[in-house]
């Protein structure tokens, strides 16, 4: 009794242990994409993803203020890239358009490689499923990638 007893306290501990280690990435999103990135941060389980939202202009000059999200995903292709012009991220990578608009997602300067893994998540089948769900067609990058 007192063996099962201690399995059952190393198991909930080894639980708890990784639950504590499941990493979290900090991601900056568009307003407008907010359904689609809801979605997508529940559907990757290897890690929590922790959704910021805003306008896309004002989440990039938070980011060129300091903020360090793991990743950004704007609506305008063109704050992304000037964040990768002025050393604070990069590559942008085209994940999705809308009516001929393109959108953009960042990895910010000092992301994880976690971060690296959502951002190939996203232009993966699988979440390019659920953005299509959202009615945002198949991004440049994720033809690109062949996936």
């Amino acid at each position: 009794m007192k063996s099962m007893r201690t399995i059952l306290l190393a198991v909930g501990a080894s639980f708890s242990m990784s639950a504590l280690a499941q990493t979290t990435i900090p991601f900056y999103a568009a307003d407008s994409l907010r359904p689609a990135m809801d979605e997508l941060a529940m559907a990757y389980t290897p890690a929590r993803v922790e959704v910021r939202y805003g306008a896309a202009g004002a989440l990039r000059d938070r980011i060129a203020a300091g903020d360090r999200p793991a990743l950004y995903a704007s609506t305008d292709v063109h704050y992304p890239h000037s964040l990768e012009v002025q050393g604070l991220g990069g590559p942008v990578k085209r994940f999705a358009r809308d009516r001929g608009t393109d959108y953009a997602l960042v990895l910010v300067d000092g992301s994880s490689e976690e971060a690296w893994h959502f951002a190939q998540f996203i232009l993966s089948p699988e979440g390019q499923a659920i953005l299509a769900r959202h009615g945002l067609s198949r991004g440049a990058s994720a033809l690109v990638a062949g996936k």
